[in-house]
């Protein structure tokens, strides 16, 4: 039963990390094939998520204690995979936006954008690693990169809401890249979820 349930979790892990790269792929090159492809797969991520939960609800009721609780675990890292798929659908409308409607940042926005896009990612391979090889010391790194990140999130807010209030960019490219730190911030924040809840066992 759990190595069912890991399996799934590792499938899920490995579709999330496709979409991350087709994502990334869509914003550099400005085409949205990648966004549709990055979509269907979180369609097949949802599904796998669903099926974990149907297996958790029904299996855990023949486990001791101790069984449930882990089933409870993996149930919950599920969960925050496929949030993570959610963040990233979210993330695929903005750049869809953006392609649409031909909205550019500036240089300096991009190349911060892309480094927040690359801590999120080192989030994302930490926690795969754990999955993979259960050691708690992934847990530590996870928060600490979800800290970094949290900080640099704020402060790029906080430096391009210069240049909009005394209008140099546009409002509506604007818009578009806080919500694209914002949902890249939050894929990251669901990592560190999964490293609280296993570092409060």
């Amino acid at each position: 039963m759990r190595e069912k349930i890991t399996a799934n979790l590792k499938k899920m892990t490995s579709i999330l990390s496709e979409m991350i790269e087709l994502v990334y792929q869509g914003f550099m090159e400005n085409d949205a094939h990648y966004l549709n492809s990055a979509l269907n797969k979180e369609r097949i991520m949802d599904d796998l998520e669903k099926e974990i939960t149907i297996t958790v609800v029904q299996d855990s009721k023949t486990l001791d204690e101790k069984g449930q609780k882990e089933f409870v675990l993996l149930e919950q890292f599920a969960q925050n995979i496929e949030r993570m798929g959610d963040e990233l659908r979210n993330l695929m409308e903005r750049i869809e936006i953006k392609i649409a409607e031909r909205l550019l940042f500036s240089d300096t926005g991009v190349e911060q954008y892309k480094e927040v896009f690359e801590k999120m990612k080192k989030s994302v391979n930490l926690t795969i690693k754990f999955l993979n090889e259960n050691k708690s010391e992934f847990l530590e790194m996870i928060l600490k990169n979800g800290d970094e990140i949290k900080k640099i999130v704020g402060k790029y807010r906080k430096e391009h809401l210069k240049p909009l209030t005394k209008g140099v960019c546009k409002l509506r490219a604007a818009n578009m890249y806080f919500d694209m730190l914002y949902f890249t911030g939050n894929i990251a924040r669901h990592c560190t979820n999964i490293a609280r809840i296993y570092k409060e066992q």
